[in-house]
C-alpha cells in the first residue's frame, strides 16, 4: 500500500475488475484513454489483471480515497525496464464523481515516488492527447517536460488526434520534492 495525501495506491483486486470495465467502456471516461475506445468484455478485463499480476513490465495500482477506501481509478507504471530504469506512467479515474478534484495529481505524485524510490527508475514518461488540456496541464505543473509530439498516433471520435509526450528525469523529481 503506498500513501499519498488524499489517496491510497494498493495492488490491484481482480473482484474490482467488473467496476473497472464499466468505467473503461464509459465513453466519458475513455474519452482521452489512449489504450483504444473498443468496449472490454468481462473476460478482456480478467484478462487485464492476470497479465498485470504476472507481467515484469506492468506495475498498475487501484487508487482509492484515504478517507474511505472508496475505488475510484487506477495508476501505473507500463512499459518497465530495469536495466536501463524507465517506464511510462498512465492514469485513470474513473468515478466521474472524483475527476477534477486534485485525485489524480495526487496518484501521480504517490506513483512518482515509487517509481523512483522503489523502482529506481531514472526517467519516467506520460502522455496526453492533443486535447486532454486537463491532461497537459496537470502533467506540466508536475514538473513533467514536453519532449516531442507523436502525429495522427490516436484514432477516436471518426478522426487522427496528435499525441503530446512528456518525461521527467529523476534528478528533475529530486529538485521538485520540498526541503
Amino acid at each position: 500500500m503506498l500513501k499519498g495525501d488524499t489517496v491510497v495506491l494498493t495492488a490491484l483486486d481482480p473482484s474490482n475488475a467488473e467496476t473497472v470495465r464499466a468505467w473503461v467502456n464509459d465513453p466519458e471516461v475513455n474519452r482521452y484513454m489512449l489504450s483504444g475506445h473498443v468496449p472490454l468484455t468481462p473476460g478482456q478485463e480478467l484478462a487485464f489483471y492476470e497479465d498485470a499480476e504476472s507481467s515484469d513490465s506492468l506495475c498498475v495500482f487501484e487508487i482509492h480515497l484515504a478517507q474511505d477506501m472508496r475505488l475510484i481509478g487506477h495508476v501505473g507504471f507500463d512499459g518497465v525496464d530495469l536495466r536501463h530504469r524507465h517506464g511510462e506512467l498512465g492514469i485513470m479515474i474513473g468515478d466521474r464523481d472524483y475527476q477534477g478534484r486534485g485525485l489524480g495529481r495526487d496518484a501521480l505524485a504517490t506513483a512518482l515516488r515509487f517509481g523512483f524510490d522503489t523502482l529506481g527508475l531514472h526517467r519516467v514518461s506520460i502522455k496526453a492527447r492533443h486535447d486532454n488540456e486537463r491532461g497537459l496541464r496537470l502533467y506540466r505543473s508536475l514538473g513533467f517536460t514536453e519532449v516531442g509530439i507523436e502525429r495522427d498516433v490516436d484514432y477516436a471520435e471518426g478522426h487522427y488526434h496528435d499525441v503530446v509526450c512528456f518525461d521527467m528525469l529523476e534528478p528533475e523529481y529530486r529538485e521538485l520534492l520540498p526541503g
